[in-house]
């Protein structure tokens, strides 16, 4: 769960809580700026600055801005000798930003919106008036104009397009009112079309791997919160016509098909690969995924190169059977996806991953009950619905 996703769930349970983020580091402190911790009246909610002494004394101060309402910084400098006595492995400075985050309805609201936005693949920031926290306003990085004080805005549009804007600032106007400058970077995204047993299963897998998860499907019983408790996002479309709109699927998205029925896939693929996610996969037989390809080519103009961005069927081959097993060898396929694309697991086999940056699919085994060994090449109504 996300740092975001757990200011959203403390606040309706009303706790009054403290976002602990590092706005400066220097040398090698154990955490960069960024990174941060959400504690409340009792102690650590989420996240970590690093550990050892500073963020047990981190903690400590975040209970009693928890407590208090009032926003403090802290400052730390450690020598290696420092370091090594505090339990850490690190020295350096760090700068820390204590936020209070109060369960009134405007600050709900606002967390809620801001867990949609990047739930859509949105970029955002947060501008927190240091002396008023409570008066912080969320932006959308690409948006034209942003709700704040022109002076402010100027001074943000500078640092975004010199490309300092995806690290915590703090910053003054003319008249020494200060500020502190949260970015909130879209997460690894996993979007599913479709939200029967298979996808329910997925989802609840995928957002303990650190995805956040979005659920499409066109019937209301489907797609509601009760279903998926874990989702950022989950919405109704009707045939499921324009589904992703509003999404931006180009950035850290990956989408995977997983409808009753084929016609829906095909409606769901021509769209997505019209998109361009960093991923995309869909489930099936061998027999549903050919004729969906061949009315893809015949009839919309779509090429084999274009088809070959596409995992199908989705999953690896690890036998699988239940709609559990199944989410969990999708899953499996994601992370792999996930690391081949953010080009830190060079030693990964790329075959893994499926359709990524040119990596060939591993195929499955000729005879294999369902294509992958995953239950993925079921026929509607099996497992999907």
């Amino acid at each position: 769960m996300s740092i975001v996703e757990s200011i959203c769930r403390e606040l309706a349970k009303k706790k009054n809580l403290a976002l602990v983020s590092i706005v400066r580091q220097l040398a090698s402190a154990p955490r960069h700026a960024g990174s941060c911790m959400l504690v409340d009246e009792e102690g650590l909610v989420a996240g970590t600055i690093g550990g050892g002494l500073l963020e047990g004394q981190a903690i400590k101060k975040g209970m009693e801005v928890a407590q208090s309402g009032r926003s403090e910084f802290m400052d730390f400098t450690l020598t290696g000798k420092d370091a090594a006595s505090a339990g850490m492995i690190c020295g350096g400075s760090m700068r820390l930003y204590l936020e209070p985050i109060r369960p009134d309805n405007r600050t709900e609201v606002l967390y809620q919106l801001l867990a949609i936005a990047m739930g859509c693949g949105d970029d955002m920031f947060s501008v927190v008036p240091v002396l008023a926290p409570g008066r912080r306003v969320l932006c959308r990085k690409k948006a034209a104009t942003w709700p704040i004080p022109t002076e402010i805005a100027c001074i943000l549009q500078e640092k975004l397009d010199a490309g300092e804007l995806d690290v915590p600032l703090e910053i003054s106007d003319s008249m020494g009112q200060s500020f502190v400058v949260l970015p909130w970077s879209a997460p690894w995204r996993l979007v599913l079309a479709g939200g029967g047993h298979v996808a329910q299963a997925t989802a609840q897998i995928a957002s303990q791997a650190d995805f956040t998860v979005c659920v499409l499907d066109d019937r209301e019983e489907f797609a509601n919160k009760e279903r998926f408790p874990q989702a950022a996002l989950v919405r109704v479309v009707p045939e499921y016509e324009n589904c992703f709109a509003g999404m931006a699927l180009e950035n850290k998205t990956l989408v995977v098909i997983v409808t009753r029925g084929h016609s829906f896939d095909r409606t769901v693929l021509v769209q997505a690969l019209r998109e361009k996610p960093a991923y995309l996969g869909m489930i099936g037989s061998k027999r549903k995924i050919k004729t969906i390809y061949d009315m893809l080519t015949s009839e919309e103009g779509f090429s084999r190169e274009d088809l070959a961005r596409v995992t199908a069927p989705v999953g690896l081959d690890i036998g699988a059977e239940t709609p559990a097993e199944i989410g969990i060898s999708i899953v499996a396929q994601l992370i792999a996806a996930r690391a081949v694309l953010d080009g830190g697991r060079h030693h990964l086999d790329p075959a893994l991953a499926g359709n990524v940056a040119g990596a060939q699919i591993a195929k499955a085994a000729e005879g294999s009950a369902c294509d992958a060994g995953t239950g993925a090449g079921c026929e509607p109504g099996c497992l999907q619905g």
